[in-house]
Protein backbone atom coordinates (compact mmCIF):
# COMPACT_ATOMS: atom_id res chain seq x y z
CA UNK A 1 0.00 0.00 0.00
CA UNK A 2 1.27 3.11 -1.38
CA UNK A 3 1.22 5.80 2.24
CA UNK A 4 0.15 9.11 1.33
CA UNK A 5 0.82 11.72 4.22
CA UNK A 6 1.31 15.60 4.13
CA UNK A 7 5.13 16.49 3.42
CA UNK A 8 7.01 19.28 3.99
CA UNK A 9 8.31 21.24 1.14
CA UNK A 10 11.97 21.05 2.29
CA UNK A 11 14.67 19.60 0.37
CA UNK A 12 15.70 15.82 0.57
CA UNK A 13 18.16 15.52 2.79
CA UNK A 14 21.71 13.57 2.27
CA UNK A 15 25.04 13.63 4.36
CA UNK A 16 27.53 11.54 5.34
CA UNK A 17 27.72 12.96 9.02
CA UNK A 18 25.62 12.25 11.99
CA UNK A 19 25.17 14.93 14.40
CA UNK A 20 24.36 14.71 18.23
CA UNK A 21 21.12 15.48 18.81
CA UNK A 22 20.56 18.27 21.82
CA UNK A 23 18.25 19.22 24.05
CA UNK A 24 17.05 22.23 22.01
CA UNK A 25 16.43 20.34 19.06
CA UNK A 26 14.27 17.77 20.96
CA UNK A 27 12.42 20.24 22.61
CA UNK A 28 11.36 21.41 18.89
CA UNK A 29 10.61 18.58 18.22
CA UNK A 30 8.03 17.94 20.81
CA UNK A 31 6.64 21.63 20.81
CA UNK A 32 6.61 22.38 16.89
CA UNK A 33 4.14 19.20 16.09
CA UNK A 34 6.91 17.84 13.59
CA UNK A 35 6.47 20.73 11.10
CA UNK A 36 10.05 21.03 9.52
CA UNK A 37 11.42 23.88 7.63
CA UNK A 38 14.70 25.22 6.11
CA UNK A 39 14.64 27.87 8.29
CA UNK A 40 14.70 25.66 11.13
CA UNK A 41 17.56 26.88 13.75
CA UNK A 42 18.06 23.05 14.78
CA UNK A 43 18.68 20.81 11.48
CA UNK A 44 16.74 18.42 10.18
CA UNK A 45 19.11 15.41 11.37
CA UNK A 46 19.24 16.54 14.63
CA UNK A 47 15.48 16.55 14.77
CA UNK A 48 15.10 13.24 13.31
CA UNK A 49 17.74 12.03 15.69
CA UNK A 50 15.98 13.51 18.46
CA UNK A 51 12.62 11.90 17.60
CA UNK A 52 14.05 8.11 17.06
CA UNK A 53 15.76 9.12 20.90
CA UNK A 54 12.25 10.41 21.91
CA UNK A 55 10.60 7.18 20.62
CA UNK A 56 13.04 4.95 22.06
CA UNK A 57 12.75 6.55 25.62
CA UNK A 58 8.94 6.25 25.39
CA UNK A 59 8.96 2.79 24.87
CA UNK A 60 11.82 2.30 27.94
CA UNK A 61 8.68 3.60 29.94
CA UNK A 62 6.02 0.97 28.45
CA UNK A 63 5.72 -2.42 30.41
CA UNK A 64 2.58 -3.97 28.38
CA UNK A 65 0.64 -2.88 25.33
CA UNK A 66 -2.15 -4.01 23.40
CA UNK A 67 -4.19 -3.37 20.03
CA UNK A 68 -4.32 -4.94 16.83
CA UNK A 69 -1.75 -5.51 14.10
CA UNK A 70 -2.86 -5.27 10.43
CA UNK A 71 0.21 -6.45 8.76
CA UNK A 72 0.63 -7.08 5.25
CA UNK A 73 4.04 -9.18 3.37
CA UNK A 74 5.77 -10.08 0.37
CA UNK A 75 6.11 -13.46 -0.64
CA UNK A 76 7.16 -14.06 -4.06
CA UNK A 77 5.04 -12.09 -6.18
CA UNK A 78 1.55 -12.24 -3.56
CA UNK A 79 0.62 -9.55 -1.05
CA UNK A 80 -0.28 -11.48 2.25
CA UNK A 81 -2.93 -9.40 4.26
CA UNK A 82 -3.36 -10.97 7.98
CA UNK A 83 -5.27 -9.22 10.67
CA UNK A 84 -4.51 -10.30 14.69
CA UNK A 85 -4.91 -9.05 18.32
CA UNK A 86 -2.09 -8.87 20.75
CA UNK A 87 -0.73 -8.50 23.83
CA UNK A 88 2.73 -8.03 24.76
CA UNK A 89 4.61 -7.64 28.17
CA UNK A 90 7.85 -7.61 28.96
CA UNK A 91 10.24 -9.04 29.82
CA UNK A 92 9.12 -11.11 26.88
CA UNK A 93 5.55 -12.15 26.65
CA UNK A 94 3.06 -12.02 23.54
CA UNK A 95 -0.12 -13.80 23.19
CA UNK A 96 -1.68 -13.32 19.66
CA UNK A 97 -5.23 -14.54 18.13
CA UNK A 98 -6.23 -13.99 14.82
CA UNK A 99 -9.26 -12.70 13.44
CA UNK A 100 -8.41 -13.17 9.92
CA UNK A 101 -7.48 -15.07 7.73
CA UNK A 102 -7.40 -17.84 10.08
CA UNK A 103 -10.06 -16.71 12.56
CA UNK A 104 -9.44 -17.94 16.63
CA UNK A 105 -5.83 -19.21 15.38
CA UNK A 106 -4.01 -18.12 18.90
CA UNK A 107 -0.21 -18.42 19.47
CA UNK A 108 1.55 -17.98 23.10
CA UNK A 109 5.77 -17.40 23.04
CA UNK A 110 7.51 -16.68 26.55
CA UNK A 111 11.01 -16.32 26.09
CA UNK A 112 12.63 -18.69 28.39
CA UNK A 113 9.34 -20.70 29.12
CA UNK A 114 8.17 -23.82 27.56
CA UNK A 115 12.08 -24.59 26.18
CA UNK A 116 11.20 -21.66 24.03
CA UNK A 117 8.59 -23.05 22.50
CA UNK A 118 5.73 -21.56 20.63
CA UNK A 119 2.40 -22.79 22.23
CA UNK A 120 -0.25 -22.85 19.54
CA UNK A 121 -3.69 -23.90 18.09
CA UNK A 122 -4.98 -23.56 14.79
CA UNK A 123 -8.31 -22.71 15.45
CA UNK A 124 -10.11 -24.75 13.00
CA UNK A 125 -10.68 -29.21 12.98
CA UNK A 126 -8.28 -30.87 14.09
CA UNK A 127 -7.75 -28.14 16.92
CA UNK A 128 -4.87 -29.66 18.81
CA UNK A 129 -2.38 -27.89 20.72
CA UNK A 130 0.73 -27.62 19.47
CA UNK A 131 4.40 -26.72 20.93
CA UNK A 132 6.65 -25.35 17.84
CA UNK A 133 10.26 -23.95 17.45
CA UNK A 134 10.03 -20.13 16.72
CA UNK A 135 12.18 -20.59 13.98
CA UNK A 136 10.67 -23.82 12.13
CA UNK A 137 8.66 -23.95 8.78
CA UNK A 138 5.24 -24.36 10.41
CA UNK A 139 5.60 -21.07 12.67
CA UNK A 140 6.99 -19.19 10.15
CA UNK A 141 4.92 -19.92 7.31
CA UNK A 142 2.98 -16.67 5.92
CA UNK A 143 5.93 -14.23 8.22
CA UNK A 144 8.56 -12.36 7.59
CA UNK A 145 9.77 -12.42 11.26
CA UNK A 146 9.69 -14.98 13.81
CA UNK A 147 7.74 -14.63 16.89
CA UNK A 148 11.00 -13.46 19.01
CA UNK A 149 10.99 -10.34 16.96
CA UNK A 150 7.90 -9.23 18.10
CA UNK A 151 6.68 -5.95 19.39
CA UNK A 152 7.33 -1.78 19.45
CA UNK A 153 11.35 -2.28 19.87
CA UNK A 154 12.20 -4.30 17.58
CA UNK A 155 9.99 -2.36 15.02
CA UNK A 156 11.82 0.95 15.86
CA UNK A 157 15.13 -0.91 15.85
CA UNK A 158 15.08 -2.00 12.32
CA UNK A 159 13.59 1.70 11.32
CA UNK A 160 16.29 3.41 13.15
CA UNK A 161 19.00 1.37 11.96
CA UNK A 162 18.27 2.30 8.47
CA UNK A 163 17.36 5.85 8.92
CA UNK A 164 21.05 6.30 11.15
CA UNK A 165 22.92 4.10 8.73
CA UNK A 166 21.62 5.97 5.86
CA UNK A 167 22.44 9.09 7.35
CA UNK A 168 25.97 8.18 8.38
CA UNK A 169 26.58 6.48 4.76
CA UNK A 170 25.57 9.49 2.92
CA UNK A 171 24.61 7.47 0.12
CA UNK A 172 20.23 7.89 0.51
CA UNK A 173 17.68 10.78 1.61
CA UNK A 174 15.92 11.15 4.79
CA UNK A 175 13.25 13.72 5.03
CA UNK A 176 10.94 14.83 8.25
CA UNK A 177 7.88 16.05 7.96
CA UNK A 178 4.47 16.17 9.50
CA UNK A 179 2.54 13.13 8.68
CA UNK A 180 -0.88 13.64 9.06
CA UNK A 181 -3.51 11.48 10.74
CA UNK A 182 -3.01 8.55 10.79
CA UNK A 183 -5.07 5.75 12.94
CA UNK A 184 -6.86 8.45 14.30
CA UNK A 185 -3.56 10.04 15.63
CA UNK A 186 -1.06 13.09 14.41
CA UNK A 187 2.03 12.10 13.41
CA UNK A 188 5.36 12.81 12.18
CA UNK A 189 6.35 10.71 9.65
CA UNK A 190 10.18 10.09 8.35
CA UNK A 191 10.87 9.13 4.64
CA UNK A 192 13.89 7.04 3.52
CA UNK A 193 15.16 6.48 -0.25
CA UNK A 194 17.86 4.57 -0.71
CA UNK A 195 19.91 3.08 -3.73
CA UNK A 196 19.04 -0.55 -4.19
CA UNK A 197 22.48 -2.66 -4.41
CA UNK A 198 24.42 -4.70 -1.64
CA UNK A 199 27.14 -7.56 -1.73
CA UNK A 200 27.96 -11.14 -1.90
CA UNK A 201 28.70 -13.48 0.90
CA UNK A 202 29.88 -16.81 0.65
CA UNK A 203 27.83 -19.16 2.92
CA UNK A 204 30.05 -21.74 5.23
CA UNK A 205 30.08 -24.66 6.62
CA UNK A 206 27.17 -25.88 8.39
CA UNK A 207 25.70 -22.35 7.68
CA UNK A 208 21.85 -21.58 7.17
CA UNK A 209 20.54 -18.18 6.21
CA UNK A 210 19.28 -17.43 9.91
CA UNK A 211 23.40 -17.66 10.71
CA UNK A 212 24.65 -16.06 7.65
CA UNK A 213 22.08 -13.05 8.24
CA UNK A 214 23.03 -13.02 11.86
CA UNK A 215 26.72 -12.81 10.61
CA UNK A 216 25.75 -10.03 8.29
CA UNK A 217 23.77 -8.29 10.07
CA UNK A 218 20.75 -8.40 7.49
CA UNK A 219 17.28 -9.82 8.45
CA UNK A 220 17.31 -13.03 7.32
CA UNK A 221 13.81 -12.83 4.99
CA UNK A 222 15.18 -10.04 3.31
CA UNK A 223 17.89 -11.83 2.03
CA UNK A 224 15.91 -15.16 1.15
CA UNK A 225 13.33 -12.39 -0.74
CA UNK A 226 16.09 -11.06 -3.42
CA UNK A 227 17.81 -14.65 -3.57
CA UNK A 228 15.27 -16.30 -6.31
CA UNK A 229 17.75 -19.20 -6.45
CA UNK A 230 17.09 -19.73 -2.61
CA UNK A 231 14.02 -21.56 -1.58
CA UNK A 232 14.06 -22.30 2.67
CA UNK A 233 16.37 -20.58 5.60
CA UNK A 234 18.27 -23.97 5.17
CA UNK A 235 18.17 -24.13 1.04
CA UNK A 236 21.65 -23.39 1.10
CA UNK A 237 25.31 -25.15 0.62
CA UNK A 238 28.45 -24.25 1.86
CA UNK A 239 30.62 -22.08 -0.82
CA UNK A 240 27.48 -20.94 -2.33
CA UNK A 241 27.03 -16.84 -2.59
CA UNK A 242 24.06 -14.86 -1.74
CA UNK A 243 23.13 -11.52 -2.05
CA UNK A 244 22.66 -9.49 1.01
CA UNK A 245 21.15 -6.26 0.63
CA UNK A 246 22.91 -3.05 2.00
CA UNK A 247 19.65 -2.07 3.37
CA UNK A 248 16.24 -3.40 4.79
CA UNK A 249 14.17 -2.16 1.91
CA UNK A 250 14.93 0.80 -0.87
CA UNK A 251 12.08 2.97 0.63
CA UNK A 252 10.42 3.14 3.86
CA UNK A 253 8.00 5.49 5.27
CA UNK A 254 7.87 5.54 9.53
CA UNK A 255 5.04 6.84 11.35
CA UNK A 256 4.84 8.00 14.81
CA UNK A 257 2.24 9.42 17.10
CA UNK A 258 2.74 13.31 18.58
CA UNK A 259 1.10 12.03 21.67
CA UNK A 260 2.86 9.43 23.31
CA UNK A 261 6.28 9.03 20.04
CA UNK A 262 5.88 5.95 19.56
CA UNK A 263 6.09 4.02 15.74
CA UNK A 264 2.21 2.86 14.82
CA UNK A 265 2.89 2.71 11.07
CA UNK A 266 5.69 1.42 9.13
CA UNK A 267 5.40 0.83 5.44
CA UNK A 268 8.77 -0.53 3.22
CA UNK A 269 9.22 -1.13 -0.60
CA UNK A 270 12.05 -4.16 -1.62
CA UNK A 271 14.98 -3.48 -4.16
CA UNK A 272 13.21 -4.04 -6.76
CA UNK A 273 10.56 -1.25 -6.24
CA UNK A 274 7.69 -3.34 -4.93
CA UNK A 275 5.65 -3.33 -1.48
CA UNK A 276 7.48 -5.30 0.82
CA UNK A 277 5.70 -4.70 4.03
CA UNK A 278 3.37 -2.57 6.00
CA UNK A 279 2.71 -2.62 9.73
CA UNK A 280 -0.19 -1.19 11.27
CA UNK A 281 -1.34 -1.12 15.01
CA UNK A 282 -4.61 -0.53 15.50
CA UNK A 283 -6.39 1.11 19.35
CA UNK A 284 -2.84 0.13 20.74
CA UNK A 285 -3.17 0.88 24.49
CA UNK A 286 -0.21 1.72 26.66
CA UNK A 287 0.28 0.32 29.73
CA UNK A 288 -2.83 -1.35 30.53
CA UNK A 289 -1.77 -3.84 33.38
CA UNK A 290 -1.61 -6.71 31.80
CA UNK A 291 -0.88 -10.18 34.59
CA UNK A 292 0.01 -13.49 33.83
CA UNK A 293 -3.32 -14.82 33.02
CA UNK A 294 -3.03 -12.69 29.97
CA UNK A 295 -0.44 -15.28 28.93
CA UNK A 296 -1.57 -17.93 30.09
CA UNK A 297 -2.67 -21.23 28.12
CA UNK A 298 -5.23 -21.90 30.44
CA UNK A 299 -7.04 -18.60 30.96
CA UNK A 300 -10.92 -19.37 30.18
CA UNK A 301 -10.99 -16.95 27.55
CA UNK A 302 -8.55 -18.44 25.39
CA UNK A 303 -9.37 -21.96 23.20
CA UNK A 304 -6.12 -23.90 23.52
CA UNK A 305 -7.98 -26.10 26.38
CA UNK A 306 -10.78 -28.02 25.54
CA UNK A 307 -13.94 -27.88 27.68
Amino acid sequence: MNVQGCQDASPALSTGHTRRFSAASLALILLWGGHVSAQAPASEIDQIEALLQRSSEALADIFDYRGTLVKRERFGDELIGQTMEFKFSRPFKVYVKYLEPYPGREIIYIRGANRNKVRAHKGSVPDIPVRLSPFGRISMQGNHHPITSFGLERMLRVAAHGIRKAIARGDASVRLSDGGMVLGNPTWRIDMQTKPGGYHVTVRDSENLWKLAKRVGQDMYVILHHNDDVHSPRGVRPGQKVFVPRYYGSRGEFFFTKRTHVMIKAVTWDHRGKLYESYELKGLELNPGLDARDFDYRNEDYDFVSR
